[in-house]
């Protein structure tokens, strides 16, 4: 329990970059996740190495070639002159400490990774809801800045950071919910996704409301897949509602047809206006078009660990320099095509994993996450290899089956474990 505890309030306090001491990466969250990486390391060198299992050599394979890939980039960007040491060192560390991390976490079996969420789920409700009163001046908060104009942050440094802890509250709780059996539970574990919710409201990021936006209907889509299929086998009142609904959806689309072009314009004038507010589209194009070209003249191979971009709305001075703000293109400059395909190799594992296990919020939450990366660089956040080794080791707990039925895998705290999974 204190070990999980420790690894939870780690992640959780991983985005509060306004609590780091001045000019370092360090913070609560990363002192509380680099004890628990310790005692973790120390428990493997008193119980010995773990079983090579199939989620433990997905992520051992992700971060050998995400290495050697990184190693070619830097060989090159050394070669032509075109990195600063500080970049280097600090991309560098953060990659290094998330790997451990990562590969820690992998390792755990699903029931306690089910407990750190429920921990994060639980204790994120309640520290947004602490933030937000303080956002409202209901509760004093001396030394936080906790709105950026009308963008609210909580203790993160800008709205997008703290919209990604956001992203991730509210899908873990759906997750909780989802594989609790007892009601009140479930509607307790339910009730953690409004804080994390309006919160993210608040922090105006079109990324956040793009993430929550895919995996609801992913969600609740593919629930009612699941249902449709299993209504042959199991015909009862939620598995005939289900069919009827989506026997029902061609005549929802026909009824609508007539105001699809309001829509779609509608749809259209939203976007403009919001990627046209502070010069977002101008200055997010030309510093993905900048980040394609760097991948293409290094010959798709990269220039190393850290920002590569000096194509802002105004440059910076030398060394100091951007990210494309989109992982893809991020990994282009550093570790270039390798890099990309390994990233999506991983996240697309971690998907069917959690899919296959049942554990359609967790699913919605990798894919989530893959939507933001494509607007910020996320292979930073341990809260993102945290979700994704939660994924992957739902691949360790299901077998193959000749059955096409997917049934939901039982990792509550309360269901019957095996001594091996306890050991």
């Amino acid at each position: 329990m204190i070990k999980d505890g420790l690894l939870a309030f780690g992640l959780l306090l991983s985005t509060a970059t306004q609590l780091r001491l001045p000019g370092t990466p360090l913070g609560a969250g990363e002192s509380l996740l680099t004890i628990w990486i310790v005692g973790a390391l120390a428990d493997l060198a008193y119980r010995g190495a773990p079983a090579l299992t199939r989620p433990v050599s997905h992520m051992l394979l992700f971060w050998a070639v995400f290495t050697f890939a990184q190693s070619i980039g830097l060989l090159l960007g050394l070669a032509t002159d075109n990195i600063y040491a500080s970049g280097v060192l600090h991309t560098g560390q953060a990659y290094a400490f998330v790997a451990i991390l990562s590969l820690l976490v992998v390792i755990l079996p699903a029931w306690r990774l089910h407990r750190v969420a429920w921990t994060i789920s639980v204790c994120g409700a309640a520290t947004v809801i602490l933030l937000l009163a303080g956002g409202y001046g209901m509760v004093p908060m001396s030394g936080l800045d906790l709105w950026m104009w009308n963008r609210f942050i909580g203790w993160s440094m800008n709205p997008n950071q703290f919209g990604l802890l956001c992203t991730v509250l509210v899908l873990l709780s759906l997750q909780s919910a989802e594989a609790e059996a007892r009601l009140r539970t479930k509607i307790f574990a339910l009730s953690c996704m409004a804080p994390p919710f309006i919160a993210g409201i608040l922090t105006r990021s079109d990324s956040f409301t793009l993430a929550i936006g895919f995996a609801a209907p992913l969600f609740v889509g593919s629930k009612f897949l699941i249902r449709f299929v299993r209504a042959e086998r199991q015909p009862s009142l939620v598995t005939t509602v289900a069919c009827l609904m989506i026997l029902s959806l061609p005549l929802l689309l026909a009824s609508v047809t007539p105001f699809t072009p309001k829509i779609a314009e509608n749809a259209r004038q939203a976007i403009v206006e919001t990627m046209t507010e502070n010069d977002q589209a101008e200055d997010r194009f030309r510093l993905w078009s900048e980040a394609v070209e760097i991948g293409l003249k290094s010959g798709m191979l990269g220039l190393g660990p850290g920002p590569h971009l000096l194509g802002k709305r105004t440059k910076l001075p030398p060394p100091e320099k951007a990210e494309a703000h989109n992982t893809a293109l991020d990994l282009i400059t550093q570790g270039g095509i390798l890099a990309v395909l390994i990233f999506f190799w991983i996240i697309t594992a971690a998907l069917i994993a959690a899919y296959r296990a049942g554990l359609i919020a967790l699913a919605s939450l990798i894919f989530s996450l893959f939507v933001y990366s494509n607007f910020h660089l996320v292979v930073r956040h341990p809260i993102f290899w945290f979700s994704v080794a939660f994924g992957l080791a739902a691949m360790h707990s299901v077998a193959p089956r000749k059955s096409t039925r997917v049934r939901p895998l039982d990792i509550s705290p309360s269901a019957p474990r095996t001594r091996a999974q306890i050991n």
